[in-house]
């Protein structure tokens, strides 16, 4: 299902990634599966060293941590790692209480909204050891990724995790419906009026009951509504707080167009219904899977949830994001990383979990094929996965108009805050200004708080 790639995009994308920096990198460590990395000296062999590793649930990462941990644990048998799965609704929870507590992993892999909001300023993760990962100095190991890939990890100038997936949002169509209704997959919506309007030609009832909307959002916990939110908000201009980070902006013009378009969906075209989505977690895109939604946002690692038992199974297509404003493309970027906790200091379990990062993360092309996880490794595209990664053009295209998402003070409080005014407004029909305007009379208190 793969598009070809227009020689513009090959050119952008070699200017950004330079081939120089992947022979470098090839030279310092390994793609290959199960081999250790180098330059890291082999732990003493003594009583085994355990350190626990926490994920959230994602059935194709974790199927790929599970082989992945195997594989370390036989060429490192001076380690045992004890990998734990969150359930997803549980897990930001679980993992903040159990890192302020003491009882948390040695290991673990977070968003970079909670890493620049939360883990780094609380001192809860210690900054990366480039010799403990197998490199010679600090621009080595940033030589080894494309620039920018630490971003959502870096605070002072100091990198705290290293990725495990590089993510950007795009958008996901179901071409059966399309043919089904007359619109040709081959010119999907450029903007979210056209979202709005086409939404309405593919939207399927049963007397007052969506049985197929023509787009919805996903309402799951407060990142999912944080990163698509965000995601508007990029588009329109639109910030919670002012960058002095205690004027609140979230009840101005652009942060209100902003939830508009996501009101506008549910009560002006009528083509999405927050009553009837899925709450899975789990399997997030899961109406879109089933052929209950027709347009959806998409993340790279969301194609690794399409199965032959997908109603879309090669009935869909990745095309590039809607805009606010064509003219002024913009297209979220978020990450998660690898980090090691900053009570992990005990000398063998902090090698050892230097050097399982170390592990996972060389191993960009088995994570590419079988996860769809993007590992901002210089040369990824280079890969031979890359070569037959679905959609590959759109992503990368989508990746040139990426940025991450601002941070804000209160974070975690700000966010809870965010997901209850959303959902008052697309689920009750409290109109958008009114929403936020509440929104910020909350959001003035938290901060007060200091």
């Amino acid at each position: 299902m793969a598009t070809d790639r227009s020689s513009a995009q090959r050119l952008e994308l070699a200017r950004r990634i330079s081939r120089r920096r992947f022979a470098q990198w090839l030279a310092a460590t390994s793609l290959v599966v199960g081999v250790p990395t180098l330059g890291i000296p082999s732990a003493r062999a003594q009583d085994k060293v355990q350190i626990k590793f926490w994920t959230h649930t994602h059935p194709p990462m974790v199927e790929q941590n599970e082989a992945a941990i195997a594989e370390f644990m036989q060429a490192n048998p001076d380690i045992e790692v004890k990998y734990e799965v969150i359930p997803n609704m549980n897990f930001a929870e679980k993992m903040l209480s159990s890192m302020g507590t003491g009882t948390g992993p040695d290991v673990i892999n977070m968003d970079d909204n909670q890493m620049r909001a939360t883990y780094i300023p609380r001192g809860l993760v210690q900054e990366v050891d480039f010799a403990a990962l197998g490199f010679g100095s600090l621009d080595e190991l940033e030589a080894a990724y494309i620039p920018g890939a630490f971003e959502g990890a870096t605070a002072d100038g100091k990198i705290y995790g290293l990725p495990s997936e590089f993510n950007v949002t795009a958008f996901a169509i179901n071409t059966a419906a399309f043919e089904e209704v007359g619109l040709d997959p081959a010119s999907p919506p450029k903007t979210w009026d056209e979202v709005g309007t086409m939404g309405q030609e593919l939207v399927v009832r049963e007397g007052d009951t969506l049985t197929r909307r023509g787009f919805d959002f996903l309402y799951l916990h407060e990142g999912w509504y944080h990163n698509q939110l965000g995601t508007l908000m990029l588009q329109t201009g639109g910030t919670y707080v002012a960058p002095d980070g205690t004027t609140v902006t979230v009840n101005e013009p652009a942060a209100v167009e902003a939830l508009q378009i996501w009101y506008d969906m549910v009560y002006e075209y009528e083509i999405a219904d927050p009553n009837v989505a899925s709450r899975e977690a789990t399997v997030p895109y899961q109406d879109f899977l089933d052929g209950k939604v027709a347009m959806t946002l998409m993340n790279p690692w969301g194609m690794g949830l399409v199965t032959p038992e997908s109603a879309v199974y090669e009935k869909y297509a990745i095309v590039p994001l809607p805009q606010y404003d064509p003219a002024k493309p913009a297209a979220p970027l978020y990450a998660y990383y690898w980090a090691v906790n900053a009570q992990t200091t005990d000398e063998r379990k902090r090698e050892a979990a230097f050097r399982l990062v170390s592990f996972l993360a060389s191993q960009p092309g088995p994570w590419l094929k079988n996860v769809n996880f993007i590992q901002p490794r210089a040369g990824w595209n280079e890969l031979p996965e890359a070569q037959e990664f679905p959609f590959y053009d759109v992503w990368a295209a989508e990746m040139l108009n990426g940025k991450f998402m601002p941070v804000y003070p209160k974070g975690p409080e700000i966010d809870n805050i965010m997901q209850q005014t959303i959902e008052s407004s697309v689920l009750t029909g409290v109109p958008p200004q009114e929403a936020m305007d509440a929104a910020a009379t909350q959001i003035e208190a938290v901060l007060a708080e200091g």
